[in-house]
């Protein structure tokens, strides 16, 4: 397996999105030329439908946006999950298929690309059944956020708020070093602290996250299928929090949700490594031969 780069959002797009191709003639059996014809269709009609948006996203212009990666991930055949689609009839192929474009400054040949938090949400959406929800991960200085739907998973929008806001409250309200501040914050969300600390880190927590609450709620806005109020919210964060946090529920547009950890993995080498894209081996190919004639200078 090849090496694995995870960008940020602003360095990559790695889109799921169920692309429908009708079907001709629903009552013949479904072959392999039909099948290579439906998958170049779906991924060009994927690329042409997302590449502008990607572009303004990853703040270049089309010339610096490269194709780099084309995936199956999943197939429908009327709406039934099929692991070999061939010889089977329907009305309608679904191909699930994942696409990354990179920034040409970020491209590194040989590797697998992918913006990682988007993989991150397919894995999540994977295990939930495409289930209308919202995945939030946090970094040390910012917080990126995703949308689950039934068509795919998508980036929704991001906000300057990390951990560096809570080491820095820590500091600015007991006057103490940075590299102090992180270590009282790691105790404190350790449950390493006594009562009386707790009660006064907790307000300093607590009151931090307001900024972080309110960069939410903007952002799920942009989320289509919640209508900005999101009724299941899963959140990473590469960084530790208190016990008591994933407890609390937080009023979100009109809902009042808990952050939730996601359960499975969140490693994208699991992505990278799936038996899926194994048995779609020879459509897979395919799909790489395909951005090659769409990009033909990566």
């Amino acid at each position: 397996m090849k090496e694995i780069v995870d960008l940020d959002s602003g360095s990559a797009a790695t889109i799921f999105s169920f692309i429908k191709i009708p079907r001709d003639n629903p009552s013949e059996e479904l072959g392999m030329v039909e099948l290579e014809n439906a998958l170049s269709n779906a991924i060009w009609k994927m690329f042409d439908g997302v590449r502008e948006e990607v572009a303004v996203r990853l703040g270049v212009d089309g010339a610096d946006l490269l194709l780099t990666d084309a995936r199956v991930v999943g197939i429908k055949i009327d709406g039934n999950q099929i692991i070999n689609p061939s010889g089977f009839t329907g009305r309608e192929l679904e191909i699930l298929l994942a696409l990354t474009m990179v920034r040409r400054d970020r491209f590194v040949e040989g590797k697998d690309i992918f913006e990682g938090g988007s993989v991150r949400a397919y894995l999540i959406a994977k295990e939930t059944g495409f289930e209308n929800s919202v995945y939030i991960e946090v970094g040390d200085d910012a917080t990126t956020l995703f949308e689950i739907a039934p068509s795919g998973v998508s980036y929704v929008g991001d906000f300057d708020w990390g951990g560096e806001k809570l080491t820095n409250a820590i500091q600015d309200e007991l006057g103490v070093l940075p590299t102090t501040a992180h270590g009282i914050y790691i105790k404190h969300a350790s449950g390493g602290v006594s009562l009386h600390v707790k009660k006064r880190m907790d307000k300093i927590f607590y009151d931090a996250l307001g900024e972080f609450v309110n960069g939410v709620i903007l952002a799920s806005r942009n989320a289509k299928s919640s209508n900005g109020s999101p009724s299941t919210v899963y959140l990473h964060t590469f960084f530790p929090v208190p016990d008591d946090f994933r407890k609390k529920r937080f009023t979100i547009g009109e809902k009042r949700v808990r952050f939730l950890t996601p359960a499975g993995s969140s490693d994208i080498n699991v992505f990278a490594a799936d038996e899926i894209h194994r048995r779609y081996d020879e459509l897979n190919q395919l799909a790489k031969r395909r951005i090659k004639w769409l990009m033909p200078t990566v």
